[in-house]
């Protein structure tokens, strides 16, 4: 489904009219990091998640700042989706049928192998161990894909730092919920979504080689 759908971007020509995206979305995010920490200092008392969110945040900051993004810039962008997994997709007596939240469509541009690497945060952890990548399974993806939608090398190894990229985004996000909708953020864990961002980190290389192989 993700490679026609990639397929059909990329030969319709959409222009939302927006200038192409940073590929790791950082400077919105660095943004909203600092802008948390100084409202958590300015208060007379932190709660748990606040402390959480200090420490982890000051973790992940030289994490997505250090992302190199040069050795992609010449990768062609789109409208993606930039949200597909499985809570969007619609299936109908065990036939997919629809993918719904296109809300990124009209806002960012980026390539179609971001879709991937959110897909695989939020639909390939492993088993035993969530903040994990289970690698066989995402190889098996990766070669479904590539029989409907060619992939260059220079793609898969961009996945390990836009994984990355978006546990950090993910982590902010929850932060965000915890404060605003705290009855919906009750899923959304902020130490996990840091753990997944620093084991992707740590293991990048081997996840771009697997993904080679």
């Amino acid at each position: 489904m993700m490679a026609t759908y990639h397929l059909l971007i990329e030969k319709s020509h959409l222009n939302n009219g927006k200038p192409y995206s940073d590929l790791f979305n950082r400077t919105p995010v660095l943004e909203e990091i600092g802008d948390y920490q100084a409202e958590i200092l300015r208060r007379n008392r932190a709660n748990r998640d606040d402390v959480t969110f200090v420490k982890e945040s000051k973790i992940l900051e030289p994490i997505l700042r250090s992302l190199d993004e040069g050795p992609h810039s010449n990768l062609r962008r789109y409208p993606i989706h930039g949200d597909i997994n499985p809570q969007n997709l619609i299936w109908k007596n065990g036939i997919l049928v629809g993918l719904l939240d296109f809300e990124n469509v009209s806002t960012t541009n980026g390539p179609t192998i971001r879709d991937i690497s959110q897909f695989y945060n939020t639909a390939f952890r492993d088993a035993k161990v969530k903040y994990r990548l289970d690698l066989n399974l995402a190889k098996q993806v990766l070669l479904y894909y590539k029989q409907c939608h060619p992939m260059s090398n220079e793609e898969v190894r961009l996945i390990p730092n836009l994984m990355i990229a978006g546990f950090i985004e993910d982590f902010v996000y929850a932060f965000w919920m915890l404060k605003n909708d705290p009855e919906r953020a009750r899923r959304y864990r902020l130490a996990l979504y840091s753990r997944a961002a620093q084991w992707s980190y740590s293991n990048r290389e081997r996840i771009a080689h697997a993904l080679l192989e």
